[in-house]
């Protein structure tokens, strides 16, 4: 989808750090969860590439205990939306199209939050990059 055809809301809060609220079909929780874009220029793409929040820190740090350099751990004094304590898990992206996107917009199933500050986006997106499983095309688009 050309960002010319994308809903005005997605069009304007759509940048690198946004963080969007919806339900993702590939997590285990039927719950609604936080999501930042990754891309450095999504609307110049068709891809968006997206992590999740997650308060699981605990099964985070077992699982990556051998790649610590990949989590990023923060809470409401790094981002006001949040409640408690969260983490992101540099290993972990999702990949969502501009279409699917602007799909959830129209069904009313994406909620806007605050722009990430740059100093934590800054964090996570080092955290993804040490990530050795995050694939070349992926880390071009996040570079």
């Amino acid at each position: 989808m050309s960002p010319e055809k994308l809903p005005l809301e997605l069009k304007l809060g759509l940048r690198s750090g946004s963080v969007f609220y919806f339900e993702a079909r590939e997590l285990t929780s039927t719950e609604p969860h936080f999501f930042v874009v990754l891309n450095r220029d999504p609307l110049g793409e068709e891809l968006l590439l997206l992590t999740v929040f997650t308060s699981q820190i605990d099964k985070m740090r077992i699982r990556n205990r051998e790649r610590p350099d990949t989590i990023v751990e923060f809470g409401p004094s790094d981002y006001s939306p949040l409640t408690r304590q969260t983490a992101i898990d540099g290993n972990v992206i999702f990949r969502r199209s501009l279409g699917e996107m602007a799909d959830l917009v129209h069904q009313k199933s994406l909620n806007y939050h605050p722009d990430l500050p740059m100093e934590l986006m800054n964090r996570i997106r080092a955290a993804v990059l040490a990530s050795p499983v995050i694939e070349e095309e992926d880390r071009e688009r996040i570079q």
